[in-house]
């Protein structure tokens, strides 16, 4: 009774019902392109939009659709996680650096409306994949802005998170040797192609190449806190092929969420976002030095019914759909060699 009680509670004053759907009420910012948002985007910022703007500065034609026009800037596609894209029913956002003119930089914005961060506890979410790799792996950039969201006037600043983007072809061409490549700055694709949650080897043009999956990311926009914020997304890989983008959204961690167990021990923190969760949820964690782990997901009763296991690493983020969950609370565990945390969430 005190479980159910708990759970109507927080239902009652965690929810609201925005337009078609529900918003929880500490997400600020919610997109996961299944109603293709594109007219209601903006083509080019002017500074103080108060709308999302899809902005394509370079404006030169891509080549990354067969027997069609590819589209300006971004567009509304299938998830390409799976080899038939028209296999899954996800959508996502999708951006062409494979330009009729090689010599041109790829520069395609994604930028959100202004965001009020309230305090220091909001985390911007999102997934991505680079289509292809370690070839033509492309790279992008996560920028904030304080001031404003005009693109030429410096306005976008700070960086918060980079993909690196691949700068020299392996010799000959079609290695899947990462060390054959010569790569920017950045993050590389599934840890650097190697964890398999996030990429397969793909036979479908020919030689073989790593066809990305969408993977999730977690960065903490707390030293934004009590400031007004704009997020870009911006594609600038250069004579690369595709990226996507997905499920963004700006959330808080709420304090019934922290961890319990043994922090001063080998976990720094476990975290779902949004909590509440309706649909899918973000799960963040931290380990102070690399080891592998087992995240589990637990229903009232201590019925398993969620369970990834992860090789060695510090730091992990995973996506869950979650759709299928009967409403209710649940506990995740992350269990290592040497301990473990937990941390519960309420499924609407």
């Amino acid at each position: 009774m005190k479980i159910t009680t708990t759970f109507l509670f927080l239902i009652a004053f965690s929810v609201t019902g925005i337009g078609q759907g529900f918003t929880l009420l500490d997400t600020l910012i919610s997109e996961n392109f299944e109603i293709d948002p594109t007219n209601d985007m903006l083509t080019f910022p002017s500074g103080n939009d108060l709308e999302w703007v899809n902005f394509d500065e370079d404006h030169v034609e891509g080549l990354c659709v067969d027997n069609a026009p590819t589209p300006y800037g971004w567009w509304q596609e299938s998830d390409f996680s799976v080899p038939q894209s028209s296999q899954t029913d996800n959508d996502a956002f999708t951006s062409c650096s494979f330009l009729l003119d090689g010599d041109i930089h790829n520069a395609n914005w994604l930028i959100t409306s202004p965001i009020m961060i309230p305090d220091s506890s909001y985390f911007l979410c999102w997934r991505s994949l680079s289509f292809y790799g370690p070839g033509y792996h492309d790279g992008y950039k996560v920028l904030v802005s304080t001031n404003g969201n005009d693109v030429f006037a410096g306005s976008f600043a700070d960086t918060l998170f980079v993909a690196a983007e691949m700068l020299e072809n392996s010799s000959p061409p079609g290695s899947l040797d990462i060390g054959n490549y010569v790569f920017s700055d950045g993050y590389i694709q599934a840890n650097g192609y190697t964890d398999t949650a996030y990429f397969f080897i793909d036979y479908s043009l020919g030689a073989p190449f790593y066809h990305g999956k969408l993977e999730p990311h977690v960065e903490s926009l707390s030293k934004y806190a009590g400031q007004n914020i704009y997020v870009a997304f911006l594609h600038d890989s250069q004579d690369d092929f595709l990226l996507q983008v997905d499920d963004i959204i700006v959330t808080k961690v709420l304090p019934h969420s922290s961890a319990v167990g043994d922090l001063s021990g080998p976990i720094d923190y476990l975290e779902v976002m949004p909590n509440p969760v309706r649909q899918s949820a973000y799960i963040s964690w931290r380990l102070k030095t690399p080891q592998e782990t087992t995240m589990l997901i637990s229903d009232g009763a201590g019925r398993i019914v969620r369970q990834i296991h992860s090789g060695a690493r510090s730091q992990g983020n995973h996506f869950l759909e979650l759709q299928d969950l009967a409403p209710g609370v649940y506990n995740c565990t992350l269990l290592t060699a040497r301990g473990r945390a937990s941390t519960r969430f309420v499924k609407l």
